[in-house]
């Protein structure tokens, strides 16, 4: 069976919350139910077939066709099945996603993967502010799961970041990891500013020493070889990302930080 199509008829001139429209929240119903549905769209509403041209299909495989970065939180709360988005998404793209996969063949805005707890994230373009990280406020990020952004990354990707994995193919903004509590975070590009800010604990795995060098705030441990570090490597394997072709290293420099709190997190830098 085809995937449940949703393809948007304009640009919008407002956000649109698309929050409804994923596979939990679909299913059983017909496209008549679908289409009637109402989506916040600014501050009213509109029925889906009025923003979107709706093809039948299997509503545990959903695809937007024409994407816009104004379709906000999709895949929110999804458990189960598959998204897919052909072009730009905007928002919170699987805020408190709890199961299934979502794939953006474009870029993402803000909050990225927020407060994400299980399933997989890819998106084949860059990512916005906030990647992984907590709603405004909140002190909790991304729990668990996987992110893999085979562009670049904006600031503060990680922010309260408590478990699961991102994987950033390209470059990391400024504060990368910061206020991070546990994870990993791997870099294959450059990082920014202020690498693993307020870090309390977790991992974050680079490919190369940062242009901007590691801050004071993280102690130099001198090198290392970590037995865990080509069993990590081995279960990127299964990916569908730059990452399944590493080779597998062991060695790396290892820095210990943020000294400003209790300093039990760390960077490792490949040598």
């Amino acid at each position: 069976m085809s995937n449940l199509t949703f393809a948007l008829k304009a640009t919008p001139k407002q956000r649109i919350d698309c929050s409804p429209l994923t596979p939990d929240k679909l299913a059983d119903k017909t496209i008549a139910e679908i289409a009637a549905m109402e989506l916040v769209v600014g501050n009213t509403t509109a029925r889906v077939d009025a923003l979107f041209t709706i093809s039948a299909g299997d509503s545990a495989a959903i695809t937007f066709t024409s994407s816009d970065a104004k379709l906000d939180f999709i895949g929110r709360n999804m458990t189960f099945g598959s998204i897919t988005a052909e072009g730009n998404v905007g928002a919170y793209l699987g805020i408190f996603l709890e199961g299934g996969e979502i794939t953006v063949n474009g870029n993402s805005g803000i909050y990225t993967g927020c407060e994400m707890k299980k399933g997989q994230i890819k998106v084949n373009g860059d990512a916005g502010d906030f990647m992984g990280g907590a709603r405004p406020g909140r002190r909790n990020g991304m729990t668990g799961g996987t992110v893999i952004v085979t562009g670049s990354t904006g600031a503060r990707t990680g922010d309260h970041m408590r478990r699961g994995m991102i994987l950033i193919e390209g470059n990391a903004g400024d504060y990368c990891g910061s206020r991070m509590i546990s994870g990993t975070i791997a870099v294959l590009g450059d990082v920014g500013t202020h690498l693993g800010y307020g870090m309390k604990r977790g991992t974050i795995l680079l490919s190369q020493m940062p242009s901007r060098g590691i801050t004071a705030n993280f102690n130099d441990c001198g090198s290392h070889t970590l037995a865990f570090l080509p069993l990590m490597i081995a279960s990127f394997k299964k990916l569908d990302s730059q990452f399944s072709r590493v080779e597998t290293f062991s060695r790396v420099q290892r820095y210990a930080g943020d000294l400003g709190g209790i300093g039990m997190g760390e960077i490792l830098v490949k040598i």
